[in-house]
């Protein structure tokens, strides 16, 4: 019996460690499924090793300090505390003793617990801090303080406030509560609480010695806590100074180097009671280092403060104020932006347009708020299908660069029909997503809604750069559950007619489900299903993180990544890209962006993440290669970030300058593109991002992509763009526009930022001005209003600040849309707005035409409101789930005799269509 007891108890640890380790198991091969063994094992070995160095230190500290007073709280419990207890037992039994080798393992236990707790806990938070203190890379500049390199904040300066924060609370309590134990047991006891006199404290030799140890250390980590806050003055903030100032130099630098000498004084004289039997050499310097500290840097600072640095704060604080600005511009790369000077009122004529065809051509008509919308109804499809976001970016189409609105048509299992919520379906059936839908920006059909450059499932379009040779999405925004794949059961694609087209996966990423790893995944995942179900086989592989985000961050911890990543078309397959950035909070002076998820003073969008949303591939490219925070991770794991040169040139076609940072440096820029102290410190030149009208209330201006021509280079690009008005107070309202900043991303350009200061004897509108126009012009709000009635509402699109020339033109989309729930918003009118004159219409061609005359250039088809993009054949979308090149011609030539009728009959024959009857499409 005692056999099978032990037998079943080694198999229920058996299954407690598998089950424990089993998530370890399972990163370890989904790291290994991807090619990155090395992010996981560095973090790993690392934490482990750390914690066993700082857990090994603090155990024999502990242990020795424990055993140090072994005899004391034997003693103790078995004399002191049991009399006072009256534990005392009948004559006939044995009297109690407390054993000292019990005493001696529950102190060993006690350290170790102690010890490896705090150690387990440094570990988990400090590896980066260790592993960057060890691969240091230098920056190319200074802290305008100390003259230390900017590397040693960044790098080395954490990982010593690391280990200090590991060791000085440890040996603080370690102190406190063996001086308490002394106390109250009676080894220690106080004659007088004059400590300063010879025999106020009675202290035996050993206890003496033991304290003396501990406030030696105690005293070098302390001296070592000061000179570290030396450097972390650098960070304080005091009046209106981000970083050290006047009183910080003045007063608390002084003091914190006499705190310095005070704190070693005291270790040489703990050192010396050792030796000596003086408990003074103990008390003397404890006392006066906490009322020194108290004192010299509670007390004095604030007076340095209060009476010489606010009565005269400008001129004590400017070339501190100076610092601020200058590595506050550093930090968040404000010092790389090209300041040039825009006129904003050179006179537009049909002739200076001409020059400016391929930004008229490009106006974006089509507002990415009321898209969303319509991209759902007019191309979800079926319910469970759903597009999560648009997203914008450029492609070459007929050799013309055009803006396309790109949405991928991802599979939403939370939207499925409760009954075909099934663990087959969920897992092994309704796996992925197909296909996207996508429509030219300036592009709209006779009936306000998106002309569609590509739609439909399996996907339709006409133009060979958006062909896709495979439209399956496994890996998106949306995607949050692991699926199993190459099971017996084909999996989904999407409906077609009485049927669905299904397929099976075919990508290189997924784990096998071999016996073991079926077992490993099993008891991580709490369930039997990968044994029990008859769909699993040798073939089969598990898909784990499938949401981008949380597979990049899982990769990649370190980094902090874009909220919106964007999906591309790239050779036929559809890839997300991903911003990541490279932040700290350690640079010296730099003022702090903070919102919900930020908390930072220094940002470099440093890397490039393209992940296949097919298989789930994932790449690092490195676009700042010789950004110091980079090549540190460079150098702590080798091989993981490619460079540039090695992302093909259909991939960097598509590189954006990401939004999320031109938002952060347009909020920055506010107050630091003023360099003067004097005007920084007055706020006499701050701005305000723009604002327009939204819902009918004011909102700050999200930047935007456009392709427009940079002033000076006489060609068109794609830019990231942004307009700023004088900030406003309650009392003083200010909405012209002041200034404009784009970002560049064209070939060799990429990351430059352009700054157009308009003239300040100029008065150029800003947008919401231009929205009070628009709202004052009798004709527009009469028509406005009649809209807007019951029944129907008007959604304002974005209001576009277009640089034209010298000048501005002005464009804003009005759509109108059904108030009861499903319907669509539809463009109706174009505004737009040149100086004193103001048109709406129904095109984007006769507002121009209306505004500078009929010479003015004529717009391609796409820049107005126009018939809809030829699309491929029902008859050949039926014959292939994945697209190739087509007879366009023939196409357009069959499109065309057939659209006069799809147009009367579109509506009547969705409404008569049939649904399917397949039992596994709910």
């Amino acid at each position: 019996m005692s056999r099978i007891i032990r037998i079943i108890v080694g198999v229920v640890f058996l299954i407690i460690f598998l089950t424990a380790s089993s998530g370890l198991y399972e990163d370890w091969l989904w790291f290994k499924d991807l090619g990155y063994e090395q992010l996981f094992w560095t973090p790993l070995l690392s934490k482990a090793l750390i914690q066993i160095v700082n857990g090994t230190i603090l155990f024999l500290f502990i242990a020795g300090t424990l055993f140090s007073i072994r005899h004391s709280i034997l003693t103790f419990v078995t004399e002191k505390l049991r009399n006072r207890l009256r534990v005392v037992h009948e004559m006939d039994r044995p009297v109690y003793h407390l054993s000292q080798k019990r005493v001696t393992i529950w102190l060993l236990v006690i350290s170790a617990l102690v010890s490896f707790g705090v150690s387990f806990i440094a570990g988990f938070t400090g590896w980066l801090e260790v592993l960057s203190f060890i691969k240091y890379t230098p920056f190319g500049q200074e802290d305008p303080v100390f003259g230390k390199n900017l590397g040693f904040y960044f790098f080395q300066l954490p990982f010593l406030q690391t280990i200090y924060n590991a060791f000085y609370g440890p040996f603080f309590i370690l102190t406190f509560f063996t001086t308490l134990f002394y106390t109250v047991t009676g080894v220690l006891h106080f004659h007088t609480l004059k400590f300063w006199k010879r025999d106020a404290i009675g202290i035996s030799s050993v206890a003496r010695r033991h304290l003396a140890l501990l406030f030696s250390v105690l005293f070098v980590l302390r001296a070592f806590g000061y000179y570290l806050d030396k450097y972390q003055l650098l960070y304080s903030q005091h009046g209106h100074v981000v970083g050290a100032g006047y009183t910080d130099l003045t007063a608390n630098l002084p003091v914190l180097n006499f705190l310095v000498v005070l704190s070693n004084l005291g270790f040489l004289a703990a050192f010396f009671a050792l030796f000596l039997h003086e408990v003074r050499l103990l008390t003397v310097p404890l006392v006066s280092l906490i009322v020194a500290g108290s004192l010299l840097y509670g007390v004095y600072p604030t007076l340095i403060q209060f009476f010489i640095v606010i009565p005269n704060e400008l001129a004590k604080e400017t070339p501190y104020i100076q610092n601020e600005i200058a590595m506050t511009r550093f930090g968040y790369g404000l010092d790389l932006i090209q300041e040039q000077n825009y006129q904003g009122d050179v006179p537009l004529t049909s002739l200076v347009l001409n020059n400016e065809q391929a930004t008229l051509n490009n106006i974006r008509l089509n507002d990415p708020r009321p898209l969303l919308k319509t991209f759902t109804q007019k191309q979800g499809i079926r319910l469970y299908y759903k597009f999560n976001d648009i997203d914008i970016d450029r492609y070459p189409i007929e050799g013309e660069n055009r803006q396309v609105m790109l949405s991928a048509r991802e599979l939403s299992t939370d939207d499925l029909d409760s009954n075909a919520k099934t663990f087959v379906n969920l897992r092994f059936k309704y796996t992925h997503g197909y296909g996207v839908a996508a429509s030219f920006a300036n592009e709209v059909t006779t009936e306000g809604l998106p002309s569609f450059a590509i739609k439909d499932v399996p996907p339709n379009t006409v133009h060979p750069e958006f062909y896709l040779k495979e439209p399956r999405i496994y890996y998106g925004e949306l995607t949050n559950d692991w699926v199993v794949v190459n099971t017996t059961i084909k999996e989904f694609d999407y409906p077609q007619g009485n049927m669905n087209a299904e397929s099976n996966y075919e990508g290189i990423t997924g784990i096998h489900l071999t016996p073991f790893n079926k077992l490993m995944l099993s008891l991580k995942h709490g369930t039997a299903r990968f044994y029990l179900a008859n769909e699993v086989n040798f073939q089969s592989r598990i898909l784990l993180h499938r949401n981008i985000i949380e597979r990049v961050q899982k990769l990649a911890p370190f980094l902090k990544y874009d909220p919106d990543p964007y999906l591309i078309i790239d050779q036929g397959r559809l890839k997300w890209i991903i911003d990541a950035y490279t932040t700290s909070n350690a640079l010296p002076y730099s003022s702090n962006y903070t919102n919900s998820n930020l908390n930072l003073n220094y940002i470099r969008n440093s890397v490039k993440i393209v992940v296949d949303a097919y298989d789930g591939t994932v790449d690092f490219y490195a676009i700042s290669p010789q950004e110091p925070i980079l090549q540190t991770y460079q150098k702590i794991f080798p091989g993981v970030f490619k460079s540039l040169s090695q992302m093909p040139p259909s991939l960097k076609s598509h590189l954006r300058y990401p939004e999320t940072l031109f938002t952060i440096q347009s909020n920055m820029l506010k107050n630091f593109h003023m360099t003067d102290p004097t005007v920084f410190y007055n706020k006499e030149d701050a701005w305000d991002i723009s604002k327009e009208l939204f819902s009918s209330q004011p909102h700050d201006i999200d930047p935007y992509y456009t392709i427009l021509q940079i002033p000076g280079t006489g060609q068109s690009e794609y830019v990231l763009m942004l307009p700023f008005t004088p900030a406003s107070s309650s009392t003083n309202t200010r909405n012209n526009m002041i200034a404009w900043m784009a970002a560049r991303m064209d070939d060799d350009h990429y990351g430059e930022l352009l700054l157009y200061k308009l003239p300040k004897n100029t008065e150029v509108d800003g947008p919401l001005q231009v929205e009070s126009r628009i709202d004052q012009d009798p004709d527009i709000s009469e028509q406005l209003a009649l809209w807007n009635q019951q029944g129907s509402n008007v959604i304002r699109g974005n209001l576009l600040v277009l640089p034209v020339q010298g000048n501005f033109i002005y464009i804003e989309p009005i759509y109108l849309q059904a108030t009861q729930g499903g319907s669509i918003p539809e463009m109706k009118r174009v505004i737009m707005v040149y100086e004193d004159k103001l048109v709406m219409t129904e095109t984007l061609g006769e507002a121009l035409t209306q505004i500078f005359g009929p010479d003015v250039p004529q717009l391609k088809a796409g820049n107005s409101v126009s018939t809809p993009v030829s699309m491929q054949t029902p008859a050949l979308a039926a014959n292939s789930s994945t697209m190739g090149p087509v007879d366009v011609a023939n196409i357009l030539e069959q499109m065309n005799q057939l659209r006069g009728i799809l147009d009367q009959l579109e509506t009547q024959l969705k409404s008569l269509q049939p649904e399917p009857s397949s039992g596994t499409d709910p």
